[in-house]
C-alpha cells in the first residue's frame, strides 16, 4: 500500500509543500537522523509519531511527544493509534501534513529525506540560513563565489562567455554543467561536456544529488559546493525538545463570497387566486293575494269545450 505525504512549514509563508512517497508498512516523522520524514524545528520531538498500515489505511500513533499531535486540529491522545482518512491534515510541531493513500511511483530515498529536510529549514530560517554556494577552489578564478537563487534555478558552469559561473580551463567545455536547485534538492547536471564532470571523483552520468563539502571537477579545476543548511540541521536534530505554549496553525479558508445579486424577474411568476364575480341571486317576485288566479280559468274554459263537445256529437246522432 503506497503513502503520499505533502508537508508544509507552518513557520514560513509561501512555498511549495515537500513531497514524500513510501511503499513501507511503518513511517517513521520526527527530528532525529533516520527518520522518514525529518521535520528541522525543536518543537518537534526526536521520536515523535509514527504511520502504520492498519487494515485497508493507515493509522496515526504519537510516541509520547512533547507538544502533541494533533488531526484536523484535534489533538490526539498519545500511544493510542489514530485511524486516517484520505485527506487528513496532521499537524507536528508546526508542521502541516496532508496525506493520500495510493499507489507510489518514486519511493523517496534517506537521501531524498535529507534533502527535503534542508528546503524546510531554509524556508523556517530563511533570515538566518545562507544559501548553497560554489566556489572555485583554483586556477585563474580561485575565489570567485556564485550562490544558487530560489528554486527553481541554476547555475551553468563552462568557460563561454554565456556561463553564470565562468572558469579559464582548456579543458571545460563552454557550457559543461548546470547546478540546478529545485523544490527537492540541489542536483549537478552533465550538458554533454567532452571530459565529463566528476563528483568527489565520481563521474555523473546524467545528474547527481549534491550534499554539503561536495567537489565537482570541471576540466581541470574543482569548484566547492556548501550548503550551510547542512550544519544547521544537524544542529536542530541533536537538541532537545523545546516545549512550545502555542505553535502557529495553518491559516483558516477563506469563505465563498456571497450572491448578492438580485434574483432576475422570469416569466413564471405565480399566478394570485382568481376572485369569482358575485352571482345576483333570483328570488321569485311574491304573489299579489287580489291577482286572478290563472290556473282556475284554464280549467273552467276547458270543461266548457268539452260540454259543447258532447252536445255537438248527441245531435249528430239523433238526425
Amino acid at each position: 500500500m503506497g503513502l503520499r505525504l505533502e508537508v508544509r512549514s507552518l513557520w514560513s509563508t509561501g512555498g511549495e509543500p515537500a513531497r514524500y512517497e513510501f511503499d513501507q508498512p511503518r513511517v517513521v516523522i520526527g527530528r532525529r537522523r533516520g527518520a522518514d520524514v525529518i521535520l528541522p524545528h525543536a518543537a518537534v520531538s526526536q521520536l515523535h509519531a509514527t504511520l502504520e498500515v492498519r487494515g485497508a489505511g493507515y493509522a496515526l500513533r504519537d510516541e509520547g511527544s512533547t507538544n502533541g499531535t494533533r488531526v484536523n486540529g484535534q489533538r490526539i491522545a498519545p500511544g493510542r493509534p489514530k485511524p486516517l482518512r484520505e485527506g487528513d491534515r496532521i499537524e507536528i510541531g508546526g508542521f502541516a501534513i496532508e496525506l493520500a493513500v495510493g499507489l507510489a511511483t518514486h519511493a523517496t530515498s534517506a537521501e531524498d529525506t535529507r534533502a527535503l529536510a534542508l528546503r524546510l529549514l531554509r524556508e523556517a530560517r530563511a533570515d538566518d540560513v545562507p544559501p548553497p554556494s560554489l566556489t572555485v577552489l583554483n586556477g585563474v578564478g580561485a575565489g570567485t563565489r556564485v550562490e544558487l537563487p530560489p528554486a527553481p534555478s541554476s547555475v551553468v558552469i563552462g568557460r563561454g562567455d554565456d556561463a553564470d559561473l565562468q572558469i579559464d580551463d582548456a579543458d571545460a567545455s563552454r557550457a559543461h554543467c548546470e547546478v540546478a536547485r529545485t523544490f527537492a534538492g540541489v542536483v549537478v547536471r552533465d550538458l554533454g561536456s567532452k571530459n565529463g564532470v566528476l563528483v568527489e571523483r565520481r563521474r555523473v552520468r546524467e545528474e547527481r544529488a549534491l550534499s554539503d563539502r561536495d567537489e565537482l571537477t570541471v576540466g581541470a579545476t574543482v569548484v566547492l559546493y556548501e550548503d550551510p543548511a547542512a550544519a544547521s540541521l544537524e544542529e536542530v536534530a541533536s537538541a532537545e525538545d523545546e516545549p512550545v505554549d502555542e505553535l502557529p496553525s495553518p491559516p483558516e479558508p477563506e469563505p465563498e463570497p456571497e450572491d448578492t445579486a438580485e434574483p432576475e424577474a422570469t416569466a413564471d411568476v405565480e399566478a394570485e387566486p382568481a376572485v369569482a364575480e358575485p352571482v345576483a341571486e333570483v328570488v321569485a317576485a311574491p304573489r299579489r293575494k287580489d291577482a286572478p288566479r290563472t290556473d282556475t280559468l284554464i280549467y273552467a274554459l276547458a270543461g266548457s269545450i268539452l260540454a259543447l263537445s258532447i252536445a255537438a256529437l248527441v245531435w249528430l246522432l239523433s238526425s
